[in-house]
């Protein structure tokens, strides 16, 4: 009876815990973002409408609204071009520039506008015979007449790790977006699925 008890209560433990968590993150998320805009949209209110009260999300609305913009500035040329000298300034800077590199590598791993990021999740032989490991292909090369799928090996984290240059027949395609591989790998295995299918074309 204990140990039932115990396993139930461990399991209700591993079933709310992650649904807490993500409240709580989303919350606080929520709670940072309008701390940070509701201020100037208040005082923006308090000028037009002198008896209007504090109205809560206008900070967060406007924390998208912000982030929108952003992005729509960064895909055009003048955008580029600013991103392109803030990104030199940056690199310019010692201690700072290798977290900011980091981070920028992450997000433009998956970003729409990236054509050269991850194309697809592989399963390759490694780091032996017999033993398999997941991996990204970022580009398939020709050498002497004969293709080969350059591979991405994460080893320590997400973007530390081993390129492998391996024949095209060897790369084992799998039905896997690059998303659920990463939370695969960010998981240490435990988000695996029970079952890994080989991609829909059978190679």
């Amino acid at each position: 009876m204990r140990i039932d008890l115990k396993k139930s209560f461990l399991t209700g433990v591993f079933v709310i815990g992650p649904l807490v968590l993500s409240v709580a993150i989303l919350i606080w998320f929520f709670e940072k973002v309008d701390a940070l805009f509701s201020p100037v949209i208040d005082g923006i209110l308090a000028v037009a409408l002198p008896r209007s009260a504090h109205i809560p999300g206008t900070g967060f609305l406007a924390g998208l609204v912000i982030i929108l913009l952003v992005g729509l500035f960064a895909r055009n040329v003048v955008g580029k071009r600013v991103l392109g000298a803030l990104d030199t300034l940056i690199n310019r800077i010692p201690g700072y520039r290798t977290i900011y590199t980091t981070l920028k590598q992450l997000t433009n791993a998956f970003s729409p506008d990236n054509t050269r990021s991850f194309k697809e999740v592989l399963l390759v032989e490694y780091p032996k015979e017999n033993s398999y490991a997941l991996g990204f292909r970022t580009e398939t090369v020709e050498k002497e007449g004969r293709r080969l799928a350059v591979v991405f090996v994460p080893t320590n984290n997400l973007y530390l790790g081993d390129v492998l240059f391996i024949p095209e027949e060897k790369a084992v395609r799998l039905d896997l977006t690059v998303e659920q591989a990463v939370r695969i790998l960010v998981s240490g295995g435990i988000a695996s699925p029970k079952e890994v299918y080989l991609h829909k074309d059978g190679t």
